[in-house]
Formats: structure tokens, C-alpha cells, sequence
């Protein structure tokens, strides 16, 4: 089946929208004119030209209302007003109540702000309750009242209520009330109910717009694959609607996920000839299949071929190259890729040079790494979090701890802060070179700041004073912890067990190791090795072999001569 054929004339939408680069697992709408194509996006928002022209629309039709209503000065509806420009919702709610029962019928102006105000502070039966006194009243909602109201209870995830007042509504529903419960269901994988929506929406004679298509399209290759996607394309395309680069985005990350990357690349280069260009977008979705499947010398054609055809490269376009050959190790080219960068008007970004400086630090190139670190810095990159953490966690690896340490304390200074794993990895280097009494010090600093520390927190501060012989110390962290509601992990299971059987307490590690049984954490293979070594070392080496030898047979411990020499040498 051609994919791509297209002969019908495009209706103009409410909405556009295009799939992020920076969630390559979601299908996400962006605006095309008002946001980047790469920016961060929700799934779908008007674009500015659209919503300027929506807002008029909006403003029109409410003046129209309240010139056929209210041509002359009303003091209940002025106060109404007042209030409701004040943000007092629950006293405009209070006017409201009163209105009826003096015979004042209210303005559907700020009654939508109202509805409107409710919606965002999540209050939808609020809300509701305005529109039920604004059409008790006499005066009549038009379509963006109810637009609003349903607006209201998809976002507090209510599509249920939304599809009731639908089919109650007094004046025709558009096409912005129909998109914005399609959105609605099937971000919670509701497709079917959509697909039923669109049928009534059609009886309804209510045309559907691009937008409402891309959304059911990208619901379809996610709940139902490509094939069904594909019919709601020439379904679209019969009822008169010309798909965008969005829609045809859509697919392309639908067959791409579906690991069929050839037809995608097939896709994308047909769309010219169908009237719709790629946009960088389109070349983003297939770069990414290209890395994820090692094809990354694809990748780098397929660069050079959208230059050359006139399609501007975005700092995510280079992003994505960069992770993928700093991943592979092929770290000359990723900071020749890096470097090019500014030739192409992309000016490199903290996600341009966190995978070249882990890249430095997984080969322990510190040098290179902090070279990397101050042009990054001199070129006005400022470093972020993930930065810091890529170079203390390198730092403690290769025992600079000391030098992490005074990094971690100019954090704040660079308008940076330290979140959880930051002093999590100086945390553990501290432990791991023997000074668990300034580990602990940084446990007191990160909660006067308010982090909580985690089981991971604890597992190093108790390896080290375990290896430290400060075992009573480990153990009175280690009920601190179960007091604390976290469930110890068996690594501190293990610490404490070693500790123990260092200390030559190998009886009381045997009970330790029986507790932690009963308390449902799995001993691994390490926590039977060390409770044999421990028994080789006070003595009872006959006991230790015939421990081996039983959870070797049962499979429970690898059969290994060097783990019998050791037991036999002590």
C-alpha cells in the first residue's frame, strides 16, 4: 500500500502539533510556529496564530452575548465581575446562587471565568455546579462555555463527565470540544471510545480537523500498531482532510517503533513528492531508530543528506549523535561532531557535553574531562546537575575524593544544587576510602536541606563502618533505618554480616543471616561466601567445606577451586 498518496484540499484547524525529540518513547504533540521543533513540549497546545484568532472568537461572541443580554448597567452582574476578576471564586459562586431568586439572569462572561478558575484549582464539581445555575437561569452557554467546562474535566482526568455533558449540551459542540476529549482518551489509552466518538462526531456533522486524525493516529500506532493508524490516514484523507508534517511525523515514529526502519526512511523520503517536506523533526525520529540500531554511520549520511537538501540541523539533531558515539566510545567523533556544531548555527547545549565528559571519565581521562568542563564553561554552557554528577561519581571512582568533596561544597555557589544522588556518590566515596565520620557529617548536611536520604544513602554508611570495624555503629544505623520505614537492602544485610564475621562473631552473623531470611531479603551468593569465609576463620574449617560443597550441589554457590583453596589456607 502506498503510504503517502494524498489528493484532497487541507482544512484549516484550531491546532498543530509535532512529536518531540526529547521524549523519544512518547509520541508528543508540539506547536510548529510558536515553540522550537525540539523544545520540550506538552502534547498539543494551539499555536500562537491560533490561539490569537480563538481568543477574538472567544471575545466575540461573549461581547455579542452580552450586548443581546445586557444592554443596560446591572449591578449584580458588575459585582459578578469584580469578584471574579479578584480570583474570589467561591463569593462569585455566592452571588451566582443569589441571582435566581431576585430574577437577575447572570452574564455568561465571567460565569465562564468562573468555570474556568474552578477548573484549574482541579474543582470540576465547582465548576459544574456554576453551569448548572447559568443554564437554570435563563441565560444561555454558548459553545465555549461548555468547551471550558469539558477542558476542565479531562484535565482532572473526568473524560467520563466530559462525554456526559457532551451529549447534554444545549448548542452545537465544534470541533475544540471533540478534540479536546479525543486527547483526553486517548492519553488513557482509550482509543476504541475515540474511535466510537468519532463516528457520533461525524453523524453529527461536525467535520474533523488535522489535529483531531494525529491525535487518534498516534493513539493507534500505540495501542493498536501502524496498520490501524493507517487506515484512519486514508480515512482522513477521504473525508477532505490533508495530513501535515505532524501527522506523517506521527508514522514515522510509529514504524520506527516498530522496528521496521527501512519503510520509515521509505516514508520519509516520499513526502516531498506528496506536497509535505520533512522537517527536522522527521529527520530526528529516523537518526534516533538509525543509533539505537548501531547503524550510526546511516546516521552521519543521513546528516549530511538533510543538510544538502535544506534542512537545517537543531542542537537535538547533533545531541543525538553525540550520546550515541560517546556510548559506543568513538569519542574523536563525537567532539568532532560537537565542534561542528556552531558551523550549522547550533550553539551547543549541558546535554551536548554531559556524554563527551562521561565519555572522558568512563576511560578516566580526568584531565581531558576538566579541560572539556572550562570550555564548556568559557563558551557559556553553564554546567548542570547532571554534569557535576558525571564528574564527582568519576572523582570517587578513581579515589579523588577529597577533590569531589570541595566540588560538592562550591555547588551552591554556581547556582547549582546538589540534589539526592550528588551526595549519595560523595557519600559513598567517603565510606569506601575509610572516612565514614565526614560521610556522615554530609548525611546531617543534605538533611538540614531537606533531602531525605535513601536505602542507597544508608548501604555505603554501613559498608564502611562494617569495614572499618565500627560494627555496633552499623547495626544501630541499620535499626535507625527500620525504624524509619526503608527496607534494608542486601547489600547492608551483607556489610553487617561481614562485619561481623570480622569481628570474629560469626554465631551471631549466623543469626544475623537467619533474620534476614525471616524478613523476607534473599541472601545472593556473596552472603553465603562471606559466612563461609567466616567460619574458615574461626576454625571450623571442616564446617566451612561442607557448607561449600552442600550449596555448590545445590546450585546455590558456583563451583569454584579458589573459593576451597582459601577456606583450606586458613
Amino acid at each position: 500500500m502506498d503510504l503517502l498518496t494524498s489528493s484532497s484540499v487541507p482544512l484549516r484547524s484550531p491546532f498543530r502539533a509535532a512529536i518531540s525529540d526529547s521524549h523519544p518513547s512518547r509520541c508528543l504533540l508540539l506547536p510548529l510556529r510558536r515553540t522550537p521543533p525540539d523544545a520540550i513540549s506538552s502534547f498539543a497546545v494551539p499555536t500562537a496564530s491560533r490561539r490569537h484568532r480563538h481568543r477574538a472568537r472567544t471575545r466575540s461572541l461573549h461581547a455579542a452575548a452580552a450586548r443581546r443580554t445586557h444592554r443596560r448597567s446591572d449591578p449584580a452582574n458588575d459585582r459578578l465581575r469584580r469578584v471574579v476578576r479578584l480570583g474570589e471564586l467561591d463569593e462569585g459562586l455566592r452571588l451566582l446562587e443569589a441571582m435566581p431568586g431576585r430574577g437577575e439572569v447572570p452574564d455568561i462572561i465571567p460565569c465562564t471565568s468562573l468555570i474556568r478558575g474552578f477548573c484549574r484549582l482541579g474543582r470540576t464539581r465547582s465548576a459544574a455546579r456554576v453551569l448548572d445555575l447559568l443554564e437554570s437561569s435563563g441565560a444561555a452557554p454558548d459553545v465555549i462555555t461548555y468547551n471550558v467546562m469539558i477542558a476542565g474535566y479531562c484535565k482532572s482526568g473526568e473524560p467520563s463527565a466530559a462525554l456526559r455533558l457532551l451529549r447534554r449540551m444545549t448548542v452545537p459542540p465544534d470541533v475544540v470540544t471533540y478534540n479536546t476529549i479525543f486527547q483526553s482518551l486517548c492519553e488513557r489509552s482509550r482509543l476504541k471510545k475515540a474511535l466510537e466518538l468519532l463516528d457520533s462526531m461525524l453523524q453529527r456533522g461536525c467535520a474533523p480537523d488535522v489535529f483531531t486524525y494525529t491525535i487518534l493516529i498516534e493513539a493507534a500506532c500505540k495501542e493498536s500498531g501502524v496498520g490501524q493508524a493507517m487506515k484512519l490516514l486514508d480515512e482522513m484523507r477521504a473525508k477532505g482532510c490533508t495530513p501535515d508534517v505532524v501527522t506523517y511525523n506521527v508514522l514515522i515514529n510509529g514504524i520506527c517503533k516498530e522496528g521496521r526502519l527501512e519503510e520509515a526512511i521509505e516514508f520519509l523520503n516520499g513526502m516531498a513528492s506528496y506536497g509535505c517536506n520533512p522537517n527536522v523533526i522527521s529527520h530526528n525520529i529516523i537518526l534516533r531508530s538509525m543509533c539505537s540500531t548501531g547503524r550510526w554511520m546511516d546516521a552521519e549520511k543521513l546528516l549530511a543528506d538533510m543538510v544538502h537538501k535544506g534542512c537545517s540541523p537543531s542542537v537535538v539533531t547533533f545531541n543525538i549523535l553525540i550520546n550515541f558515539l560517546c556510548r559506543k566510545g568513538l569519542l574523536a567523533r563525537a567532539i568532532d561532531m560537537l565542534e561542528k556544531m556552531p558551523e550549522h548555527g547550533c550553539t551547543p547545549n549541558s546535554l551536548s557535553y554531559n556524554p563527551v565528559l562521561h565519555g572522558f571519565c568512563k576511560e578516566k581521562k580526568m584531565e581531558r574531562a576538566v579541560e572539556y568542563l572550562d570550555k564548556m564553561v568559557s563558551r557559556g554552557c553553564y554546567p548542570d546537575i547532571v554534569t557535576y554528577n558525571t564528574l564527582l561519581t568519576a572523582l570517587c571512582k578513581d579515589g579523588k575524593v577529597e577533590v569531589a568533596l570541595e566540588m560538592l561544597w562550591q555547588l551552591g555557589g554556581k547556582g547549582c544544587s546538589p540534589v539526592l544522588i550528588t551526595y549519595n556518590t560523595v557519600i559513598d566515596g567517603l565510606s569506601k576510602v575509610g572516612n565514614t565520620w565526614k560521610a556522615m557529617e554530609l548525611l546531617k548536611e543534605m538533611m538540614q536541606k531537606g533531602l531525605h536520604p535513601d536505602v542507597i544513602t544508608y548501604s555505603s554508611l554501613v559498608a564502611g563502618l562494617s569495614r572499618e570495624g565500627r560494627i555496633n555503629e552499623a547495626i544501630n544505623i541499620f535499626q535507625d533505618l527500620q525504624k524509619m520505614g526503608i527496607r534494608p537492602n542486601a547489600n547492608i544485610y551483607n556489610s553487617i554480616i561481614l562485619g561481623l564475621c570480622k569481628a570474629q562473631q560469626t554465631v551471631r552473623a549466623i543469626d544475623f543471616f537467619a533474620y534476614m531470611v525471616s524478613n523476607g531479603c534473599m541472601p545472593t551468593e556473596s552472603t553465603y561466601t562471606i559466612l563461609i569465609e567466616g567460619l574458615a576463620y574461626e576454625g571450623m574449617t571442616t564446617e566451612a567445606l561442607e557448607l561449600l560443597g552442600e550449596l555448590c550441589s545445590r546450585g546455590v554457590v558456583k563451583k569454584n577451586n579458589s573459593m576451597e583453596n582459601v577456606v583450606a589456607r586458613i
